[in-house]
């Protein structure tokens, strides 16, 4: 049986298409990836041209649903859909282009389809912190034993972040002072929750935590956990997060799509990576989507 998995991002939109058998992904057959910017310059509401992006998106995800004849469809959205006080005029024109409803799942239910979505790479035996970074909010999951322990969502997206600290180029040093008060701030239940027992390993399930990944230059693995050094990812933090947009195009690595939005995301990370003390620091392919093609094949 062929399954498709769509994510509505509130930065980036996901296609996955797979063969199932029983409860097991068998073969990927497709996946796609459009950074739409739904959330950008903010959540309160949709711009036209985000929202147009977003139809363009579902377009292309219908013709190759249709072209892979899939058997089963399942949709979420995520921060930008819930909060945009507009939000319906987006998921009424992409459900009449997809063909299937658009479930708008709270945080809650998002942790945990990207827990469920890692754990296909891991058993999550010991006390892991998940930490997935979109463009509305960032999920935080602390695992042990095969299942969740805590769970959290914040207004922590990339998009959020931006529009409201990242007001010049480079970042000034008096807005990046803000924004780290105000994630320490924000994550200060995150924190007490570390300080009564900390994690031994700490798994990044975003696009900003590939691009650490890829500018460590070391080859990564498409179906595996990946491995960064934890001094890599401090000092790669600081190089991103000290340059101007220009010269965070150039840097050798660094995708094009995730220019604008990378410093924000790396201040989160340096924040979180403080309170995570010297923990293995791993990178995973799978999250959102895959924990919604678990729960599409158990069906």
């Amino acid at each position: 049986m062929k399954v498709a998995a769509i994510d509505l991002g509130s930065n980036t939109f996901h296609l996955l298409i797979v063969e199932g058998e029983g409860s097991k992904i068998k073969q990927e057959i497709y996946r796609e990836r459009v950074f739409v910017g739904l959330g950008d310059g903010g959540i309160e509401n949709l711009g036209e041209e985000a929202i147009e992006r977003g139809l363009n998106a579902c377009l292309s995800f219908r013709k190759a649903i249709n072209l892979h004849r899939v058997d089963k469809v399942k949709v979420t959205g995520t921060a930008a859909l819930r909060n945009a006080s507009n939000a319906n005029e987006f998921t009424t024109r992409a459900t009449a282009i997809l063909g299937v409803k658009i479930d708008i799942i709270d945080g809650q239910q998002e942790a945990r389809l990207i827990f469920e979505g890692v754990k296909q790479l891991s058993d999550l035996d010991e006390r892991t912190l998940i930490v997935d970074i979109g463009g509305g909010s960032t999920e935080f999951i602390i695992a042990e034993k095969g299942d969740i322990v805590w769970a959290e969502s914040y207004l922590l997206g990339v998009g959020v972040m931006h529009a409201a600290f990242h007001k010049e180029e480079p970042i000034s040093e008096e807005h990046e002072n803000e924004l780290r008060q105000y994630i320490q701030l924000t994550l200060n239940p995150l924190k007490k929750e570390l300080e009564k027992n900390n994690v031994l390993c700490f798994i990044g399930a975003s696009g900003s935590f590939e691009v650490l990944e890829s500018m460590t230059g070391r080859p990564s693995y498409k179906h595996k956990l990946n491995v960064v050094e934890m001094a890599d990812a401090h000092k790669i933090a600081k190089l991103i997060i000290g340059k101007n947009l220009e010269e965070r195009a150039h840097l050798p690595g660094m995708p094009i799509e995730r220019v604008k939005l990378i410093v924000v995301a790396m201040i989160l990370i340096e924040e979180v990576l403080k309170m995570t003390k010297d923990v293995t620091l791993k990178v995973t392919p799978y999250a959102l989507k895959e924990g919604l093609l678990a729960h599409l094949l158990k069906d």
